[in-house]
């Protein structure tokens, strides 16, 4: 018998770029080990920011068969997916530090340089992502309310865990819920009453 031919493997463009995209996908898996301080819905554990980002996605989703929202529903679905993605370089920040304006700095070198990553999705998220830092869109505004309203609903879930541990007020929570207000009253008019209640209940501070 002969000798058994190999088959050539042709080393074409797709292939070669593997490489570049495993990398860029694992560095992307990162975003799962950043844990916040909130907890899960059943307080086994910490949420991590890859989790959040996704919830935000089904909020989106979920929110728009319900009260026909008019967003460009792709791309509002890409923002949130990215939007916590700086926190690889950065850590996550609770929204009542009196450090985020430093944490925002580290937020954005990481973003610089993930677009430098010679993969095409890596400028995209940059874009994205200075597209949901200015606020300037309605996509950005409504990504920004699930960012707000999401983590809400899990505080009340577990009963205030985070507001207790950490003295927040009530007021606190009203101003960085603004953003819902604005653009969600209805949403926010629930939101409200679930904040007097937690404060009836001891989860928030009344002043």
């Amino acid at each position: 018998m002969g000798r058994k031919v190999r088959p050539h493997i042709v080393m074409n463009d797709k292939y070669l770029r593997m490489n570049e995209l495993f990398q860029f996908l694992m560095e992307l898996d990162k975003l799962k080990s950043i844990y916040r301080d909130a907890s899960i819905a059943d307080l086994s554990r910490k949420e991590n920011s890859a989790e959040h980002s996704w919830h935000l996605a089904m909020a989106i989703l979920t929110f728009k068969e319900e009260f026909d929202i008019e967003i460009d529903t792709l791309k509002t679905i890409k923002m949130a997916l990215i939007h916590d993605v700086c926190e690889i370089g950065a850590g996550d920040s609770s929204i009542y530090s009196p450090d985020r304006e430093k944490v925002e700095v580290e937020e954005r070198k990481y973003i610089q340089a993930l677009a430098d990553i010679p993969v095409k999705f890596a400028s995209k998220i940059m874009l994205l992502w200075e597209e949901y830092e200015s606020q300037l869109t309605t996509e950005s505004r409504w990504v920004k309310v699930f960012d707000r309203l999401i983590p809400f609903m899990l505080h009340i879930e577990t009963d205030g865990k985070y507001w207790k541990e950490n003295k927040v007020k009530k007021r606190q929570v009203i101003e960085i819920s603004e953003i819902i207000k604005t653009e969600a009253p209805d949403v926010f008019d629930w939101l409200l009453a679930n904040i007097d209640k937690a404060v009836e209940r001891g989860w928030l501070k009344e002043a």
